[in-house]
Order: C-alpha cells, then structure tokens, then sequence
C-alpha cells in the first residue's frame, strides 16, 4: 500500500469522504447555468444519465468512507481484544456495525437535504425524490458490494 494512502488510513481517515461529500453539495446546490446542459449521443438519449451520476456519486462516496474510514487500522487495547479479532469467523454477509449504520444513514439523510434544498433555494435545480432514491441505492449498493467482498476475503 502507498505511504500516502496508509497515513492518510491512519491519521486523517475522513478527509477522503467528506471531501467527495463537499463535492456533492457544491454541485448539486450551485446555481444552474445554460453551460450545465449535457448532449448526449443518441443511442444514449433515453438513459436516465442523471439518476446514473446520482447513483454512481453516492457509491463512490461511501466506497471512499469505507475504504479509508471502516478499514482503518484499529488500535487494540489489551492482547487478548488483538487475539479474539484475529479468531473470529464471519458470522454473516452483512456485519452491521455502529460506524457503517451512521456512514449510511448520514448519507442518506443528507441527499434528502440536499433534495430540500435544491427545492427551496429556487436556483434552478429540480427537487426529485427520485434522485433521494437513486442516491441512497448508490450508498446501499456500494455497502452491499463492499460487505459482499470483505466477507469473501475473510472465508478465505
């Protein structure tokens, strides 16, 4: 693992998400412009492409929390907490914990905001529900998958 991604892991383990989340606000909350508008080719012209980038931003957002956040490095108290980690079997595909419970819902929560927002400010972003589903189905699916491989990688 690079030295930049282990002390980033290590000593700012949040710097990586919260900086993708500011990103999501600023550009779902910034004022809409005429160079906003996307063309796309016409084979491409009936897919949903902003329900795709809501989707795939909020994915790529808890895999950010996740990969720098949930795989830190934890630091054991007493060696037999070092010892019972290492012997523990996975008990099942989803281990919901605290850290991930919290990732998700806040997330979540914070794509319905954002949704209000954009509905209130009156900058010329639609308000969509459809857009809060594609965003908590993005976080969910990127929670799935990365629970999904972490329980393959420890039965292995």
């Amino acid at each position: 693992m690079p030295a930049v991604v282990q002390l980033i892991r290590t000593k700012f383990p949040l710097i990586p998400a919260v900086t993708w989340g500011f990103l999501i606000l600023y550009l779902t909350l910034r004022p809409k412009s005429a160079g906003d508008i996307v063309s796309l080719p016409t084979w491409l012209a009936g897919l949903p492409i902003d329900k795709v980038a809501h989707f795939t931003f909020w994915g790529i957002w808890y895999g950010l929390y996740a990969y720098f956040y949930l795989k830190r490095p934890k630091v054991t108290t007493s060696k037999s907490d070092f010892s019972n980690s290492l012997n523990a079997k996975p008990s099942s595909v989803f281990s919901l914990n605290n850290e991930r419970i919290l990732g998700i819902f806040t997330m979540i929560i914070l794509g319905a905001l954002i949704e209000i927002a954009q509905h209130q400010l009156n900058w010329g972003r639609e308000a969509e529900w459809l857009d809060l589903i594609a965003d908590a189905s993005g976080v969910l699916a990127m929670s799935w998958m990365w629970e999904w491989k972490n329980y393959f990688q420890k039965a292995s």
